[in-house]
């Protein structure tokens, strides 16, 4: 077979997997949803259920935040032609006042660290491929 036939099989099956991915999946990377995380006096855990991909709230300098993520991943298996979902940890990572960045997880789905100033901060997670499925976020301040 020779090269030029062999990438060609190549686009044609990558075509194929890509038609019957879910579109919604394919374009997810794209679309920000936010979610404000609102504590109540003395609560110091919030947890969300649903599709955001963003998490904003406002934080105090010295807390210790963490932030732990699950959500839902698809698998397309392309000898079978199907799709799969299973829950999986979410890679967490957040931006902060002065150009705070952390996504340095401590294990899967969990990040720690203490907030260097008062502001608000913005948690997301990766891959991008598991944004708009559902998901599990809680993310606690002490």
């Amino acid at each position: 077979m020779t090269a030029r036939r062999a990438l060609s099989i190549a686009a044609a099956v990558f075509g194929l997997a890509a038609a019957g991915a879910d579109p919604a999946l394919a374009s997810a990377c794209n679309r920000v949803t936010v979610a404000h995380i609102r504590m109540t006096e003395g609560q110091t855990c919030w947890t969300y259920r649903g599709q955001a991909t963003t998490f904003v709230g406002d934080f105090s300098h010295g807390q210790r935040i963490s932030a732990e993520m699950t959500g839902e991943a698809a698998d397309y298996d392309p000898r079978t032609g199907k799709v799969s979902t299973s829950w999986r940890p979410r890679d967490p990572n957040v931006e902060g006042p002065g150009g705070f960045y952390d996504g340095d997880a401590e294990a899967p789905g969990a990040l720690t660290f203490v907030a260097p100033a008062n502001g608000t901060y913005r948690f997301s997670f990766s891959p991008c491929a598991m944004w708009g499925a559902p998901g599990v976020v809680r993310i606690c301040a002490k």
